[in-house]
């Protein structure tokens, strides 16, 4: 059985929502700013090898969180389909209920799935901490470790090993609150009033934006958006509304642009031009440091 490798954060299936008149992406890495822009396609990027992989003690990998996630997105395909068709219409998707259920998961999980936001939650120094504090907590306890059996530990394959595993495994767990909230709300899609104009879809693509001390996405004050397509996005919307189709003007695009950017460590598009002057903004609020997770309403 060929197990899969390849591992893409950010479905492809997205990703050719945004492709160009010749089947390409043009994308900006602002870990390697000196290639500058590029073209390339929706198989190359936002992938890593193994990433949704349980990795065992000897070596050897469990993919079956990749296969779940790709099962999901094949689910939640035609459902993204008909929101974008309905969109071009002028219209609501008018989804069923199953359908519904079907995005709201699917968003559930592409807000939290990708190794950006995991970044931001725990750096590979603060993993490392955390294993020193709970060695130490152990052997307050009155487990002695050996000093090779503490060098095991903090081997940095080791550490490696352990943190793509918490990561693994905090997917394999949600929220139902969170979901509650998401479905409670109604659906809002945007789609771009110029059709010169485009979004791009960043490695964080989720963007959640709040007022100053707002932050409870039960709150209709806080929204948060994925792009779905160069020309059409998805958030959640109103508590007394099931479906409204709303029009992104010039400057919302390009808010709505910048933000994606700014949280995302690299973007793609279908346009150079544009990628080319949201790169200054790439990865410039990439957070490598604790902050509240998808584990509650707030986040």
């Amino acid at each position: 059985m060929n197990l899969p490798k390849r591992h893409h954060y950010v479905p492809e299936m997205l990703q050719k929502n945004f492709i160009d008149d010749e089947a390409k992406l043009w994308t900006f890495d602002s870990r390697n700013s000196a290639k500058g822009v590029w073209w390339s396609s929706h198989e190359n990027l936002f992938l890593e090898g193994h990433h949704y992989s349980h990795i065992n003690t000897d070596g050897t990998k469990d993919p079956t969180l990749e296969i779940w996630f790709s099962e999901l997105e094949g689910e939640a395909a035609p459902v993204v389909q008909k929101i974008i068709a309905a969109a071009r219409r002028g219209r609501c998707p008018n989804l069923t209920k199953n359908e519904r259920q079907t995005w709201d998961f699917f968003f559930y999980q592409q807000w939290r799935r990708v190794p950006d936001l995991f970044a931001s939650l725990m750096t590979a120094e603060q993993h490392r901490d955390e294993v020193e504090r709970l060695i130490d907590e152990l052997e307050r306890s009155g487990r002695r470790l050996s000093n090779q059996e503490r060098s095991n530990l903090l081997d940095p394959t080791t550490l490696k090993r352990m943190r793509s595993n918490v990561r693994v495994a905090s997917l394999k767990t949600g929220n139902e609150n969170v979901l509650a909230v998401i479905g409670a709300r109604g659906l809002v899609v945007g789609r771009i009033d110029n059709l010169r104009k485009s979004f791009v879809l960043g490695s964080r693509p989720v963007v959640k934006l709040t007022l100053p001390g707002l932050t409870d996405l039960s709150d209709t004050r806080v929204e948060a958006w994925l792009p779905i397509a160069s020309d059409v996005i998805v958030g959640v919307g109103l508590y007394d509304r099931a479906e409204i189709l709303v029009p992104f003007n010039t400057k919302q695009t390009r808010n709505q642009n910048e933000a994606t950017s700014k949280q995302s460590s690299q973007i793609i598009g279908r346009s150079k031009a544009l990628v080319e002057s949201l790169a200054p903004y790439v990865g410039t609020k990439v957070q490598f440091k604790p902050v509240v997770t998808l584990g509650t309403v707030g986040d």
